[in-house]
């Protein structure tokens, strides 16, 4: 009988393994990015708050057993990350703007001396801890676009400017002319 009952418990463990693998997954389908931090000397109010703060932003926050971590990214874009997954692991995984997890959880870090970013993954590639706190420190993708249309803008203008001067010119010479033509001829009935 406790044979009996021991493996009906494994049964039990392993099917809710396959369904924190199959979640984990899922979650990682077609994330843009996923950031893996050491929560090691956090509260549980203290991760409530980082969750609270990353779903601020669409992205989740997960604390998984290494084991099952490696299971769920195998096979995935995201397998890059099993060297990185050791000690205690939660990943934030973010679908929209791919340094959303990043700058999130590097703020974060800056208050909780304990919890530190390990590694990341950006549309592809593995970031190592440096990488992933460089991605942290970019500015917006807002203010870079801008930055790029202002760039692209200068040398566009400076060309319109340049091709305007000579019909302007044209332009007053022709009124010029059309105005001393006007002065010298009797006006007509």
């Amino acid at each position: 009988r406790a044979a009996r009952r021991a493996a009906t418990e494994e049964m039990v463990k392993q099917g809710e393994k396959t369904v924190v693998i199959d979640e984990l997954r899922s979650l990682l389908a077609g994330a843009k990015a996923a950031m893996l931090a050491d929560h090691r000397g956090l509260t549980v109010s203290e991760l409530t708050e980082l969750r609270r703060l990353l779903r601020q932003q669409s992205v989740v926050l997960r604390v998984v057993k290494n084991t099952l971590a490696r299971l769920a990214t195998h096979g995935t874009e995201f397998q890059g990350l099993g060297p990185y997954l050791v000690g205690p692991t939660a990943i934030a995984i973010g679908k929209g703007d791919p340094s959303a997890p990043a700058k999130l959880l590097a703020s974060f870090a800056k208050t909780k001396p304990t919890f530190h970013i390990k590694a990341g993954f950006v549309e592809g590639r593995v970031l190592a801890r440096e990488e992933a706190l460089e991605l942290a420190e970019l500015p917006p993708r807002e203010v870079l676009l801008a930055k790029l249309a202002g760039v692209a803008q200068s040398p566009l203008r400076g060309l319109l400017v340049a091709l305007q001067a000579p019909l302007y010119s044209l332009l007053m010479v022709l009124l010029a002319a059309a105005k001393q033509k006007m002065e010298h001829e009797p006006p007509q009935p």
